[in-house]
């Protein structure tokens, strides 16, 4: 069986045209130097229950020099930016899929469960640890992956999107030491 045919599978993400650029673009901005770092922490300090930072509005229009994204969006993309400030300048790796990227990283199945099972009202809640979880660990993951976790909000589209993380996680987890528990 070629596993390498269904590994590609997993690290390249169904996403709508522009996404991926869109995603690249914003990780590669971040993680300049001369982004300003009252701006970085800024985006990095913020929360749901908080006004979104002029920040936000500046990174697209002044340093993307692009409209941002549909004000019905807002508050996805603010979680998206939020994340890729907080994960620092490696965030962004496209050719590795989150799934692998969490397995790897020793993320816990029953968190990975929560994470995917997650009803609406707390898929940001969980979202957020789990990016928290990976910037600790200093590891970095297609976020094209994230994008698509806070902006897929049709069931189908999302039941995909989670069996391809699933996959990507089952197929890169560590194989036990031998030991049970």
């Amino acid at each position: 069986m070629n596993t390498e045919a269904i590994d590609q599978s997993t690290t390249v993400p169904a996403a709508e045209p522009g996404l991926e650029q869109t995603v690249s673009r914003l990780a590669h901005e971040l993680s300049q130097a001369h982004y300003p770092n009252a701006d970085r922490a800024a985006l990095k300090r913020w929360t749901p229950s908080a006004p979104l930072p002029l920040a936000y509005y500046r990174l697209w229009l002044q340093h993307l020099r692009t409209e941002p994204p549909p004000e019905q969006q807002t508050l996805d993309w603010m979680a998206i930016v939020w994340g890729l400030a907080l994960s620092g300048s490696k965030a962004h790796q496209a050719q590795r899929a989150l799934g692998e990227a969490l397995a790897q990283s020793g993320f816990a199945q029953a968190r990975l469960e929560r994470l995917l099972s997650a009803p609406e009202a707390l898929r940001f809640d969980f979202y957020q640890s789990a990016v928290r979880f990976l910037a600790a660990k200093s590891e970095g993951c297609n976020w094209t992956d994230w994008a698509l976790y806070l902006l897929t909000h049709d069931p189908e589209k999302r039941e995909s999107l989670h069996r391809r993380i699933a996959l990507g996680y089952y197929r890169h987890l560590p194989s036990p030491s031998g030991t049970e528990n």
